[in-house]
């Protein structure tokens, strides 16, 4: 889920390590990935009074107020291991009420709000080395994906016409969070196809399904390598999608570039 391509430097390179020859091998990468959001959330209500649907209605990520990202991996010939932690933070961001118990607002509806998340975001993985020469590797990632999201929602609407049994005020506060495991399964690896280059393209992909209806990651990016380990250029994507039941999350994205460092041992 993660900048994950990016843990060897081109084959041909005599001071590079052969991390397929018996021996443990592994890396270590602290990065910076400013991703933007978009979010549907559920909130429910005080008093039995139903549930809220919020949505936010930008993908910037002027709204990113914090964030820690940190993967290492570790392999032994064709098998191997990796882990990744993410933690954001959101504050202040713009949305709208899509949904507030069964009834849904048009035009006539002033339902502006804003809202604060936090969260993260654990995937623990076996890798399985499918192919791997002088233009680069491809590995087999399977393993599971924790995801914890808290929101809180803060609100100030006008509402034309007849407001029925509308249980809401106009003005307020709501919370809630969501813990969703997913299993995965994708690849990842590296494309070298300059020989002699140090220049190479890091990419990773998975689909998961368990706690979520389902869930997808994308990596793609440009690297350069060193003796002592590579420094990249990413773009990645996240999603989450969540249709059933009244669970905190509906719906979320997290798209954006990332900057990573590695270092080989």
């Amino acid at each position: 889920m993660v900048c994950l391509g990016l843990l060897s430097i081109p084959a041909a390179k005599a001071d590079t390590p052969d991390y397929w020859d018996g021996d443990w091998h592994g890396s270590i990468q602290p990065y910076g990935w400013l991703p933007g959001i978009s979010a549907q959330t559920r909130y429910q209500l005080p008093d039995n009074g139903g549930t809220v649907e919020q949505k936010s209605n930008n993908n910037i990520f002027s709204y990113l107020s914090g964030a820690f990202m940190l993967d290492g991996t570790v392999r032994k010939g064709d098998w191997g291991f990796y882990g990744d932690v993410d933690w954001v933070k959101f504050s202040d961001e713009k949305g709208r009420f899509t949904n507030i118990g069964s009834q849904r607002f048009g035009a006539n509806a002033n339902l502006d709000t804003r809202w604060n998340m936090k969260g993260g975001m654990v995937t623990l993985a076996g890798l399985y080395s499918l192919a791997h020469g002088q233009q680069g590797y491809i590995d087999l990632v399977v393993g599971m994906r924790y995801l914890w999201i808290k929101g809180n929602l803060n609100w100030n609407f006008s509402l034309s016409g007849n407001r029925g049994n509308l249980a809401i005020n106009d003005s307020g506060h709501l919370h809630n969070q969501t813990h969703v495991t997913d299993g995965v399964i994708g690849v990842r690896g590296r494309w070298a196809p300059f020989a002699g280059s140090n220049w190479f393209f890091p990419y990773y992909a998975d689909v998961g399904a368990g706690g979520s209806d389902n869930t997808y990651q994308l990596m793609v990016g440009v690297a350069y390598g060193f003796h002592w380990g590579d420094i990249a250029l990413n773009y990645r994507d996240v999603e989450y999608k969540k249709n059933s039941g009244n669970e905190f999350l509906k719906s979320m994205e997290l798209s954006g570039p990332a900057l990573s460092l590695t270092w080989h041992f």
